[in-house]
């Protein structure tokens, strides 16, 4: 159910000063000839680097490919343009994927062998004749294959990630203009546009820009009142209707900081049709123009991902070392600390000189370290396993590897331990370019076995609809089988959120909704950890900060010290959030029911999305924010404000004892929820039990009816919501033992 996947731990090493010249040597050589190479790849994407036109065709393609295939096959596929007599075994056998079974894929992936067959055929013959898109020495420049080849996949790591960005960018760029001929095609929009050059004409004299707060600025306004042919731009009268003595009046008694928002409000009530061409001229400003944006393409769409190059100090790329079991290998003779506290060692293979005859010296060095104490719950563990390739192919041979201790679950967890990463911060330079200070690190990538999925997770299953959503996306519908135990967390703003868990059961005749038994609940909060309020105060504290430090000066950072406070209280608050979630849904406590038998284990968990959320209960600045944050894409499914499960409207209520006349009292932000049919629930538990509904049939009656009332008007909202409390509010009253008749 839960899936552990890597951990980087990393590890802070404890040396001399001529050590830590050793490592920085090490970095700043390897980010140096990466810059070097990324420009030699990236001229031979551009299909610049080959001996004559043809090879030239085919080392571009041969680079797509290697960017298709990642990093992992990088150093073996660039041999095919860098070195003389290359062999193409290994290149064949990587075509010799598993062909698709649709007609019209199994098409182009024929397609697609075939041209990469003639490419691997080609590049062979360049190969026996010497030629070469660069020669591999020319650019390893004397570094050891243990920093080379490590170097190699993180330039096509690289490249691959900026390609994808380019991709995506390209995808949503050309969506963008489809959405934006769309618009100026609509035959209303067009009149707009035809007016367009007034509102420019106008900005151009004014000496300024119709902003999203326009409606503040008086010289618009008054532009808009003195224009009236704009009032019959879709052929009604060309009049402006001045405010009339009770708009004037509500003016004249609203606060002076809010006068100009009032005015405005005023105005538009009065011409509305200048209010609808204001709104499509801020539309189309907003979505087609884009002036606030500092960086967008000249059509203004976002401005196209750039790439950077590497620098050891500016823009750093880290050496990753190979593993013991790699050929060949980066690092050895790894000594993990028995108890948390303890210090480590490892012996890491780094550059120990400047090039001397060709060659840079290597060694391994022995770094001792300050362990994070999560390295403690590994320790080695010998296995024998059978080879499979070369002239020892079928004998057994025994390895290392390693298992992870879950305290959490109370067992051994099968894990690994590969690559180790150099970092180094805080790096200070003395006035030659030499080093003069730095705090070196190493990172070790940890992967820890999954644990298995439960066998009733495993039976939920998708299904194409036919349909597609709003988006343009494939409409999938999802298959939840009968007895599937599902942990829903409705995520809260200073508590971590309610959680339920639930069983999925059929419904009793064919035609009704699956049945959800609630088997546990819970009001969930971090004993320890940051709350969300505490991080948006602290948001706001930094922005006060900077607005009274005034404009910001390049290459400075202002109050940075407490930028990595409120950063580091966001990633303490998910780590704990996460670890209790999931603490809950395995019922690691071993909590009991009332018959004494632990509460099962849940095979899913089902969250909110936060996409989008804007917490009423705290109307603060930057709570949203962190929340969005915090959220780090694992919240996979958000509803806010649905009604009883049971299909009918409800409100969330309080009783109020604050004043002296007790009663109750409807809102949008309190802990109890009443519905029309006679359900009651805690508001947050509610909202829960939702989460299993819609996570069981796709949607729910709750939801249905949540949209159906978000899409009627704002009047009608007010008088159903009006009905329903007068009509709530006696039975609330009884029910709470509240006097009937006294009045709230």
């Amino acid at each position: 159910m839960i899936a552990v996947g890597v951990r980087a731990i990393r590890v802070k090493i404890v040396c001399d000063q001529k050590t830590l010249e050793h490592l920085w040597r090490t970095h700043k050589l390897f980010n140096d000839q990466l810059r070097v190479l990324l420009e030699k790849l990236f001229a031979m994407r551009r299909g610049e680097l080959g001996a004559n036109a043809t090879h030239r065709k085919v080392c571009k393609r041969w680079m797509e490919f290697v960017l298709e295939r990642g990093a992992k096959d990088a150093p073996y596929l660039l041999n095919a343009v860098s070195i003389p007599k290359w062999k193409p075994a290994t290149a064949r056998k990587m075509l010799s994927w598993k062909p698709p079974k649709d007609p019209a894929e199994l098409k182009k992936f024929e397609a697609r062998f075939a041209e990469l067959d003639r490419a691997i055929n080609a590049l062979e013959r360049a190969s026996i004749k010497g030629e070469l898109a660069y020669e591999k020495n020319d650019l390893r420049a004397g570094l050891p294959d243990s920093i080379f080849q490590p170097m190699l996949r993180d330039a096509v790591a690289y490249m691959s990630g900026h390609e994808e960005l380019l991709a995506l960018w390209h995808t949503e760029h050309k969506a963008w203009l489809k959405q934006k001929a769309e618009w100026e095609s609509d035959a209303e929009h067009k009149k707009y546009l035809a007016l367009r050059p007034l509102f420019d004409g106008f900005e151009k004299a004014a000496g300024g820009k119709a902003t999203k707060r326009r409606g503040r600025w008086h010289l618009y306004m008054k532009w808009l009142a003195d224009n009236p042919a704009l009032a019959g731009w879709r052929g009604g009268p060309k009049r402006i209707v001045p405010l009339d003595a009770a708009a004037k009046a509500r003016i004249a008694k609203s606060k002076p900081w809010k006068q100009r928002g009032v005015e405005a409000e005023e105005f538009w009530k009065a011409n509305p049709e200048l209010a609808a061409i204001d709104r499509l001229h801020g539309t189309y400003e907003r979505e087609f123009i884009r002036r606030r944006k500092t960086k967008k393409n000249p059509d203004g769409f976002e401005h196209r991902p750039t790439f950077t190059q590497p620098h050891a100090v500016l823009h750093p790329r880290w050496v990753l070392f190979n593993a013991p079991q790699t050929s060949p290998q980066g690092y050895r003779n790894l000594a993990i600390p028995q108890h948390k506290g303890d210090a480590g060692g490892v012996e890491l293979q780094v550059i120990t000189g400047p090039l001397t005859g060709g060659e840079y010296p290597a060694a391994f060095l022995h770094l001792r370290f300050l362990a994070d104490s999560r390295l403690s719950c590994f320790k080695p563990k010998k296995i024998q396993r059978v080879m499979r390739k070369g002239k020892n192919a079928g004998k057994t041979k025994e390895s290392e590897t390693f298992q992870f201790r879950d305290e959490h679950l109370g067992k051994w967890r099968d894990a690994k331990i590969s690559g180790a990463k150099l970092l180094l911060s805080d790096i200070v330079l003395d006035g030659g370019g030499g080093l003069k200070s730095a705090t070196p690190y190493i990172v070790f990538a940890c992967t820890i076995e999954d644990e298995p999925i439960t066998e009733l997770a495993k039976k939920i299953s998708w299904s194409d609809t036919g349909e597609t959503t709003n988006t343009g996306k494939a409409r999938r519908k999802k298959s939840v089988p009968d007895g599937l135990i599902s942990c829903a967390v409705d995520l809260g703003i200073r508590n971590l959120g309610f959680i339920t868990i639930a069983k999925v059961g059929a419904g009793k005749k064919a035609s009704t909704h699956r049945t959800v038994q609630v088997l546990r609940s819970r009001n969930q909060w971090l004993a320890d950890g940051p709350d969300l309020a505490a991080i948006g105060g602290h948001k706001r504290e930094i922005k006060s900060l900077r607005r009274q430090r005034g404009k910001p000066v390049k290459g400075e950072e202002s109050h940075s010290r407490l930028q990595k406070h409120i950063d580091d209280m966001g990633v303490d608050r998910f780590k704990k959030a996460a670890r209790a979630i999931v603490n809950f849904a395995l019922n690691v406590s071993g909590t009991k029911d009332k018959t004494g038998k632990p509460y099962p284990r849940a095979d899913a968990i089902v969250l909110e999305k936060l996409a989008g959320f804007i917490p009423d209960a705290e109307k603060e600045r930057g709570i949203n924010r962190a929340l969005a944050s915090w959220n780090r894409g694992q919240l996979v499914q958000r509803i806010k404000e649905v009604a009883a499960g049971s299909g009918f409207k409800g409100r969330v209520y309080v009783r109020d004892n604050k004043t002296g006349a007790a009663g109750i009292r409807f809102g949008w932000v309190e802990k109890l929820f009443a519905c029309e049919c006679g359900y009651r629930a805690n508001a947050d538990h509610n909202a829960s039990v939702n989460l299993h509904h819609i996570f069981v049939e796709g949607s729910s009656e709750g939801v249905a009816a949540f949209y159906e009332w978000k899409a009627k008007p704002d009047a009608e909202k007010r008088e159903i919501l009006e009905t329903m409390d007068e009509n709530l509010q006696p039975v609330l009253q009884r029910e709470n033992g509240l006097p009937v008749d006294r009045p709230f």
